[in-house]
């Protein structure tokens, strides 16, 4: 009779986890994360002022009853220097349906919308002041003068990096809406605005690089930042790597530059060291990775310290 097998099977189970963790270890490959927290993160103040002398206004409808005859449709853009809205230069965008009439004029609908536009994609808000009953404008036969409040469009563009914003403020305008081209307008904006964050998590892999290396115990640690927040990231750093305890330097380079990561995506740095001599068995050290980075309108600057355990290969194997 054929003896059973049953029993001899947890311990080839043993025996397969103790060879999966020994390659781990012999590759140098970490696969643990370590997510960084969120707190903090505060709405973006929105500051915005445009104005152009080329604007275009041609005639719209105008409400079907009441004081406001007629209907002003006024379009333009103007260019925003760095730092105006984020740290690109963007332009704004204006397509404003007004209803003007005596002296009175008003601005609602869906229609009445701003877009404040770069690289990096759009945030378009939508302007009411008034309506055809309560009109919230003054108008004096050429320019609408005053103030109202605006709210963000809701935007789900995968590429667009303002995608799922919120938000609300008010606005002050002043703009000559006498039919042509060459019309001079200005607008200002001010609120908050609520974006999708991003979030750093750490994971690393480290490697010799060579047999040199290897002599020399030079080792090479590859850091992943993966973004794993709703939002993407911009002006992201690797500020440091810092290792703890004793026999180990950190060669560098730090700080350095990553640049931007969508919200998924991952970027990697590599740092070196100078670790332990061959003969020490289990040679480990925790290194504190500091990283910052911004929200897509270069807001909430955020650091994080990430604490990642590397285990140094024993062979130098790739």
């Amino acid at each position: 009779m054929r003896a059973p097998t049953a029993a001899a099977s947890p311990a080839r189970s043993a025996v397969r986890r103790t060879a999966a963790v020994v390659t781990a270890l012999l590759a140098g490959v970490v696969f643990a994360v370590a997510p960084a927290g969120a707190a903090g993160r505060v709405a973006d103040p929105l500051n915005v002022s445009g104005s152009s002398t080329n604007g275009a206004v041609t005639s719209a409808p105008a409400c079907p009853a009441g004081p406001l005859t007629d209907g002003r449709l006024l379009g333009g853009n103007a260019t925003l220097a760095p730092g105006v809205f984020s740290a690109l230069d963007s332009l704004l965008s204006v397509s404003l349906p007004f209803r003007v009439g005596g002296t009175q004029a008003a601005l609602s609908g869906p229609d009445a919308q701003v877009a404040l536009a770069n690289a990096r994609g759009a945030l378009t808000l939508a302007l009411s002041a008034g309506d055809c009953n309560s009109p919230g404008l003054s108008y004096n036969g050429t320019t609408v003068t005053g103030s109202g409040t605006w709210t963000v469009v809701p935007d789900s563009t995968p590429t667009n990096a303002y995608r799922g914003a919120g938000g609300s403020g008010s606005f002050t305008i002043s703009a000559d809406v006498t039919p042509g081209t060459g019309k001079s307008w200005s607008l200002n904006l001010t609120g908050n605005i609520s974006l999708l964050q991003p979030q750093p998590a750490v994971t690393h892999r480290a490697y010799w690089g060579g047999l040199g290396n290897y002599l020399s115990r030079t080792l090479s640690v590859e850091y992943r930042i993966r973004n794993t927040g709703p939002g993407d990231a911009f002006n992201v750093k690797l500020l440091d790597a810092l290792p703890a305890g004793p026999g180990i330097t950190r060669l560098g380079p730090v700080p350095q530059t990553v640049g931007s990561i969508r919200s998924g995506a991952t970027a990697s740095v590599v740092v070196r060291y100078r670790v332990c001599g061959i003969a020490v068995i289990g040679c480990r050290f925790t290194a504190d990775t500091q990283t910052s980075l911004t929200d897509a309108l270069d807001g909430n600057l955020h650091t994080e310290t990430v604490p990642v355990t590397v285990q140094v290969p024993l062979t130098p194997l790739p």
